[in-house]
């Protein structure tokens, strides 16, 4: 979990911490503390920006209710930030950036971009969710990249692995230039950043157009469409 206050880009306050299952009772108390730290009210706050995933479900609704809440309550902006352009955002000095955010039960979630001359975040396909070796095989011809995110720093034995077997199955002599780089800054300070530049270049700053970016259903939604939960939490989704 991650909270930040910037200010014209610097960092005012930031606080870091593990997420755990206390993490609804903890983020109330850490929103606190940072606002403390910072001398700020809710009300100085002029800009509010949030991570939309994609990431574990009850984390990312956590987040994003208290940010809407936050910025509904306060009448200021708010603005959406993927993990995966976030990730991407850390790479420094690369050109063609691969973002790989874990997806847990060995899947990941990825998307390539590209980077301008001015530094921008250039999409070159939607976010998916796969295996890793489907992930690098969308890649594989792509030529030098530099893979960012948490499942690229916790794997890179399991990427380059997988990179060399491309390379002998394309019998290519040569590595490809493949690199992995860990963040240089925080998460939370990256997306508020992300979110200004966002906001100034004219993204729709309105909390009810912010929505999470999923990429696949959760658990329970795969169990009630083929009817593995009871018809009570059946008829409970359908009223929602």
């Amino acid at each position: 979990m991650g909270l930040c206050v910037t200010r014209n880009g610097e960092v005012v306050s930031l606080l870091t911490d593990e997420v755990d299952e206390r993490r609804s009772e903890k983020l109330w108390i850490e929103i606190d503390r940072l606002l403390w730290d910072a001398g700020l009210t809710v009300q100085d706050i002029d800009l509010f920006a949030v991570c939309v995933g994609p990431g574990g479900f009850t984390g990312l609704r956590v987040g994003l209710a208290a940010a809407k809440g936050f910025a509904t309550a306060a009448n200021r902006p708010m603005v959406g930030v993927t993990s995966l352009e976030a990730a991407a955002a850390t790479a420094a000095s690369a050109r063609l950036v691969v973002a790989l955010v874990n997806a847990y039960k060995g899947q990941v979630y990825s998307q390539l971009f590209s980077i301008d001359r001015e530094g921008g975040l250039i999409p070159t396909n939607e976010p998916r969710v796969s295996t890793f070796r489907v992930a690098l095989e969308a890649v594989r011809n792509a030529g030098k990249l530099v893979f960012v995110g948490n499942a690229a720093v916790a794997n890179e034995e399991e990427i380059m692995r997988l990179g060399a077997e491309m390379r002998q199955e394309d019998r290519q002599e040569r590595s490809r230039s493949w690199t992995i780089q860990g963040p240089e800054v925080s998460l939370a300070e990256t997306i508020a950043r992300l979110a200004l530049v966002k906001y100034i270049n004219g993204e729709s700053g309105s909390a009810e157009n912010v929505t999470a970016c999923y990429v696949r259903p959760a658990d329970a939604e795969i169990k009630l469409a083929k009817g593995l939960l009871s018809s009570k939490i059946g008829r409970v989704r359908r009223q929602e």
